[in-house]
Order: C-alpha cells, then sequence, then structure tokens
C-alpha cells in the first residue's frame, strides 16, 4: 500500500460518509440499512462495527477465498 493513501487514514472521510447515510435512512423513512464488506478488511469492519454496524448473517464469495460479511445498521427501531 502506497504511503500517500494511509495519510488520507483517519481524516473523518468515512465518519461524514456514515453521518450521510444514516440521515438518507432517516428522511427515506427506513429503519435499517445493510453493506457488504470485504471479509479480509478488517480495517473496514471495525470502522463500520464503530458506527454501529454488525455482522448480520450470511456471507457470499468473494474475490480469491475471501467473502463479503454482510453487515446491518439499524439507527431508528421501528416504532411499535
Amino acid at each position: 500500500m502506497s504511503r500517500r493513501h494511509v495519510d488520507h487514514w483517519r481524516q473523518g472521510v468515512g465518519t461524514l460518509l456514515h453521518e450521510a447515510f444514516v440521515r438518507h435512512l432517516r428522511d427515506a423513512s427506513l429503519t435499517s440499512g445493510v453493506l457488504e464488506a470485504w471479509e479480509r478488511n478488517t480495517r473496514a469492519q471495525s470502522s463500520y462495527t464503530h458506527h454501529g454496524w454488525h455482522p448480520d448473517g450470511p456471507t457470499r464469495p468473494g474475490p480469491g477465498e475471501a467473502n463479503y460479511v454482510r453487515m446491518r445498521l439499524t439507527p431508528y427501531p421501528p416504532a411499535p
């Protein structure tokens, strides 16, 4: 990985994107979101977990011998 790429880590861009997605869920009256993260990308999974995402069931085949892990965020639980 190039040093140039690493220089952009921890600048808050991921947090801004996450916040925009949560606003989208709220504005669209959606109660949850789903994403897939490459199984080997533990850095991304850690970031998603930090923001409240959690593994949600199945995986699907990815490149090589790695899979994609499905994760879900439920920032606004359904109303009773």
